[in-house]
């Protein structure tokens, strides 16, 4: 089973009513979540497959595990870039579980482009390079230093 990790929602309660001053009151009165996804933070990382709308699937079905193991009935869902795109994705497949939804700079993943154009062989030197970078993730630095705030976790 795979763990979730949440934050300390200490950074929401500081950052949101400065984005949206209304939120204050509702914030004191409503419990706010701010989980990592799965493979994120310091959340598990369980192998998701390589083809994009399966890859979807797992991602949108295990936020809908977190939602049922937490026990909410339906939510008001801020997602942030990829988070915003999964939002969107996980309110088109259950959409009596989302109240609202707020997107916030959401990005996707672009449909596969015809390999017909992509004939030309790639050069040696480049897969060498890739292959000797592709251990340095552009993450890296946000997960060092993930330890260092308050975290919980929901596990079995």
């Amino acid at each position: 089973a795979a763990d979730w990790s949440w934050t300390s929602t200490a950074w929401i309660t500081s950052w949101l009513p400065s984005w949206c001053p209304t939120s204050q009151n509702q914030l004191k009165t409503r419990p706010v979540y701010a989980f990592d996804l799965l493979g994120f933070g310091q959340s598990s990382r369980p192998y998701f497959s390589s083809d994009a709308k399966e890859a979807e699937a797992q991602f949108v079905d295990s936020i809908e595990q977190w939602r049922a193991k937490v026990g909410l009935e339906a939510m008001v869902m801020l997602g942030h870039n990829f988070g915003g795109y999964l939002a969107a994705a996980y309110s088109l497949k259950y959409p009596t579980r989302v109240k609202h939804m707020v997107l916030v700079e959401p990005w996707g993943l672009p449909e596969r482009p015809d390999t017909e154009d992509q004939d030309r062989p790639i050069p040696v030197w480049i897969k060498a390079l890739g292959a000797m970078l592709s251990p340095f993730n552009p993450l890296a630095g946000l997960r060092l230093v993930g330890p260092l705030g308050k975290t919980g976790s929901l596990s079995d």
